[in-house]
C-alpha cells in the first residue's frame, strides 16, 4: 500500500488532517517533533511515527519507503512566535520546505501539498481577497512577516521545483482555522483564557479589525478536496470562511457563550498586520467545497474545550 507522510503531523491541522485520512483507509506517515504538537493527538495506532526535525536532511532518512505523497504542514505557526522568535520561524519553515522538496525528489514521491498562509497577501488592496492578490512584504522591519516572508518563500520553492522535476503541487492558503487544541498563540484562545481565569479582559487594537475564522473540520475538508482535484491547472486555493467578523463582536460572541460580565478594554497594537482579513474562497467552491461550521457553533464548541484545559 502506498503511504501518505504528513510533516506537522502531530500539530492543529496536522493531526486533524492525519486523522481524516486515517478514516479514508490511507496508510498514513507522521513526520514531527512535537514542539507544537503531540503524537497524543493522534487516536489511531496504525499511524507510523518518526520523531525528527524537519530542518535536518539526516533526520528525513528516518523516514519509511514507499510514500507516494507529501501534506507539508510542518512550520512554526502562532502570531506569539512571530514576533519572539521570527528568526527560528524563518529557518524552520525554510529549511523545512527545501528539504522536503528534496527528499520527494529524490524518493520519486508524486505530489506534494505545501501549506501555506493568508499572510502572504500582507496588507490586501482587495476584499474579499482572492488567490491573485499580490503576495507582499508591507515592512520587512516588522517580526510579524517573518511568518508570511517563510510561506512565500516556500510557495516559490514548491512551483520551480515543481516545474523543473515534474513534481506535481498543491499550495492552500489557511485563513485564520481554529478549533479544539489549537495551542494558546492566538486570538481565540487567548480571550478564552482571559475569561476562564478571569483575568483583565484587554483586547490588542481598537477592535474594529476583522478576520474570517474557518473551523478546523471545515479546513481539512476543503485540504482533501484541493489534494485530490486534478482539474485546476493553477493549483493555489485560499481556504477559509468567508463570515467575516470585527475582534469587537468577537469578543463579545465568546463573552455571551462565557456567561462572564466582563467589558472589554483596548490597547494600542504595535506592529500589527492587516486591519481586515476575508478570502475569496471561489476557486475551491467550484470543486465542491462549503464551509458547514458557522462562527457561533464553532466557538461554543472551542470554547467548552478550551474552558476544561484552562480550568484544569
Amino acid at each position: 500500500m502506498s503511504k501518505v507522510l504528513v510533516t506537522g503531523g502531530a500539530g492543529f491541522i496536522g493531526s486533524n488532517l492525519v486523522n481524516r485520512l486515517v478514516q479514508n483507509s490511507k496508510d498514513v506517515v507522521i513526520f514531527d517533533n512535537e514542539f507544537r504538537g503531540s503524537f497524543n493527538n493522534i487516536s489511531d495506532k496504525k499511524v507510523q511515527l518518526v520523531k525528527g526535525d524537519i530542518t535536518k536532511p539526516e533526520d528525513w532518512e528516518c523516514l519509511p519507503k514507499g510514500i507516494t505523497s507529501i501534506f507539508h504542514m510542518g512550520a512554526i505557526n502562532g502570531t506569539k512566535f512571530f514576533y519572539e522568535i521570527p528568526e527560528r520561524v524563518l529557518e524552520v519553515n525554510v529549511k523545512g520546505v527545501i528539504n522536503m522538496l528534496e527528499y520527494a525528489i529524490k524518493n520519486n514521491v508524486g505530489e506534494v501539498l505545501f501549506a501555506s498562509s493568508s499572510e502572504v497577501y500582507g496588507i490586501p488592496s482587495r476584499f474579499p481577497t482572492g488567490e491573485t492578490e499580490i503576495l507582499k512584504i508591507p515592512d520587512p522591519l516588522n517580526p510579524r512577516y517573518s511568518y508570511s516572508g517563510s510561506k512565500i518563500i516556500g510557495e516559490l520553492f514548491c512551483i520551480n521545483y515543481g516545474r523543473k522535476y515534474g513534481l506535481k503541487n498543491t499550495i492552500v492558503r489557511y485563513h485564520n482555522v481554529y478549533g479544539p487544541k489549537m495551542g494558546n498563540e492566538h486570538v481565540i484562545p487567548q480571550l478564552i483564557r482571559k475569561l476562564v481565569r478571569k483575568e483583565e479582559f484587554v483586547l490588542e487594537g481598537d477592535g474594529t479589525e476583522t478576520r474570517s475564522f474557518c473551523y478546523i473540520d471545515d479546513a481539512v475538508e476543503a485540504t482533501l478536496i484541493a489534494g485530490r482535484d486534478k482539474s485546476v491547472k493553477d493549483r493555489i486555493f485560499n481556504i477559509g470562511n468567508p463570515e467575516e467578523v470585527s475582534i469587537s463582536s468577537l469578543a463579545q460572541q465568546l463573552i455571551q457563550i462565557s456567561g462572564v460580565k466582563v467589558v472589554p478594554k483596548y490597547r494600542p497594537k504595535e506592529m500589527a498586520g492587516t486591519k481586515r482579513r476575508v478570502p475569496d474562497i471561489t476557486k475551491i467552491r467550484s470543486l465542491g467545497y462549503t464551509p458547514k461550521v458557522f462562527l457561533k457553533e464553532g466557538l461554543r464548541i472551542t470554547y467548552d474545550w478550551y474552558a476544561k484545559h484552562y480550568s484544569s
